[in-house]
């Protein structure tokens, strides 16, 4: 795109954010925080964006708060030329047809269209992603590829794929959103957001701060069928054990064992949820040697064993939640007692 930003007859790009409910105000405010700063840096209005809720005209925020958004959705009204798209929990509530028709036309108009968390789901069922790479969160990972085996999803952070631009969430969307504004503003624009941000490189907003205890987490990530011992997994990370345990407990609050096992158990919800694999071939997709081991722990970690899991998504009801928040930011906040992990206030 051409960086036009120095004529000040330019009239301000329209832009729609369109929010599920369920959507992360983390990744909504940092989207519109990033607008604001390139107006700033034009000192004028280069970006004009309208909040629109998809189900509502109040969408409500994952942590319980509400927003005002200025418009409810509507498929009959035309696409802004830039378009965000946030959902986090239970995305396929938000959509329908009329919305996956509203995206392709969207993008036959030549429209940017960025899906953050969940969102990128949604553009899947719209066929925008086919034969296209894309991310999503970590979460929806393994569900997403069985469910969309035409889509290259990756366990990445951010994604691009022609005007198409997917993100995987939590402070990722500093990425997602310092390549927009490059690719639409100029990097000199892409630079003043940097610093209103704080953010010396665009190394700041990756998950985690210290780059052996990312290798290590990926590490576990791309190991959940056949997990790594720990101490592999230290020396793959240029780690000692001990250093190892000290990273994690600073990071996330919670032990190296204990975050592993949560990961492949959320990788065990994540595929309950998303398909029809019998419970065996779920635990064995996990890393558990039987399904009733994988049933005590699934039970443990959840409240819930895997048949009640999708008995109560049979029946309409939401599926459980882990009491082990683990979103790959240095601003995690969990504490882990003996009665297991509790999420702070």
């Amino acid at each position: 795109m051409a960086d036009q930003h120095h004529n000040p007859a330019q009239k301000p790009v329209p832009i729609d954010v369109v929010l599920a409910d369920g959507f992360s105000m983390l990744t909504t405010t940092l989207i519109l925080e990033a607008l604001r700063f390139v107006n700033l840096a034009h000192r004028r209005m280069a970006f004009n964006w309208t909040i629109k809720g998809i189900q509502s005209e109040s969408p409500r925020a994952s942590n319980g708060f509400t927003l005002a958004a200025q418009q409810q959705f509507d498929s009959d009204t035309p696409p802004a030329e830039i378009i965000f798209l946030n959902a986090s929990y239970f995305p396929d509530t938000a959509g329908s047809p009329r919305l996956s028709a509203w995206l392709r036309a969207a993008e036959r108009h030549g429209a940017w269209i960025l899906a953050v968390d969940t969102a990128p789901l949604l553009l899947a069922e719209a066929g925008l992603l086919t034969n296209r790479v894309a991310t999503v969160h970590w979460e929806e990972f393994a569900g997403a590829q069985v469910r969309f085996p035409q889509v290259g999803f990756r366990t990445t952070s951010v994604e691009q794929s022609g005007r198409i631009i997917t993100c995987s969430g939590g402070m990722a969307v500093l990425d997602m959103m310092l390549r927009l504004v490059t690719l639409h503003q100029g990097e000199a624009v892409a630079q003043h957001v940097r610093e209103c941000f704080f953010l010396k490189d665009a190394e700041t907003s990756l998950f985690v701060r210290d780059r052996k205890l990312s290798l290590a987490v990926e590490l576990m990530r791309q190991f959940t069928e056949s997990p790594l011992p720990l101490n592999d997994i230290a020396a793959r990370s240029h780690m000692s054990m001990r250093q190892l345990q000290r990273r994690f407990e600073a990071e996330f609050g919670v032990a190296p064992g204990r975050f592993y096992t949560a990961l492949r158990l959320q990788k065990g919800q994540s595929l309950l949820v998303n398909t029809r694999y019998p419970v065996a071939k779920v635990a064995f997709a996990c890393g558990y040697a039987s399904a009733s081991h994988f049933s005590q722990a699934y039970r443990s970690f959840f409240g819930v064993t895997p048949h009640e899991e999708r008995a109560r998504l049979a029946a309409g009801q939401a599926q459980s939640r882990n009491r082990l928040a683990m979103f790959f930011q240095p601003s995690s906040s969990l504490l882990v007692d003996v009665h297991g992990p509790r999420l702070t206030p």
